[in-house]
């Protein structure tokens, strides 16, 4: 079969008419189509990004993560602590089951540091802790798997079924809270709260 050459002329001139319709990088059309795909593509990864996206956005990275009710979500109620959930449930959650996971929640949710007081039920008179109210003597030996929360700030009762909640999902199946403790900071008698059953004074 006979190959069919074509004359340089040729060439050159289909060049030419390709060098003609390609366009310039000075050309007004190309910096707005630039310009445009740049803040379209900007947008997009600002929603992306839950440290930055806009707040209605916030719901669906939780829902990413499976952040629910029981994690804390609707105790985060500002897009602030919502955000600060997100960014550090993901540490939270490889590490559930642990107090670090208790002691990392807490601060996340604007609670302030904590103390846990491990196996609750076997303190004994003897002069190894104080008697403040913060622990409990004389229980059974099989109470070994207790533990209570020091708090450093006072919350609700309402606040407190949440926190139960969230703890129920992130400590150690085998252990059960036995209090929350605020006595240390507690609501006051100052007429900023009202005495309506929605404030403890003291511990729940």
């Amino acid at each position: 079969m006979r190959q069919r050459r074509i004359h340089p002329n040729h060439v050159h001139a289909r060049a030419r008419i390709n060098e003609q319709h390609r366009p310039r990088e000075q050309q007004p059309l190309q910096h707005a189509l630039a310009k445009l795909t740049e803040r379209e593509t900007a947008a997009v990864s600002r929603q992306l990004d839950p440290a930055r996206c806009d707040p209605g956005f916030l719901p669906f990275h939780a829902f990413a993560r499976s952040i629910g009710t029981e994690e804390g979500w609707d105790f985060a109620e500002t897009d602030e602590a919502r955000r600060n959930l997100i960014a550090g449930f993901a540490e939270i959650h490889a590490r559930k089951g642990t107090p670090y996971a208790i002691r990392a929640l807490f601060p996340i949710l604007r609670l302030g540091e904590i103390q846990i007081i491990e196996r609750d039920g076997e303190f004994k008179w003897d002069g190894s802790v104080l008697f403040d109210g913060s622990r409990t003597f004389g229980r059974r030996k099989g109470d070994w798997a207790e533990y209570r929360i020091v708090l450093t700030r006072p919350v609700s009762i309402r606040q407190t079924a949440r926190i139960r909640a969230m703890l129920a999902e992130i400590a150690p199946l085998r252990c059960e809270l036995t209090a929350l403790d605020y006595r240390n900071h507690p609501h006051r008698w100052n007429g900023k709260i009202r005495f309506n059953g929605e404030y403890g004074f003291g511990t729940t």
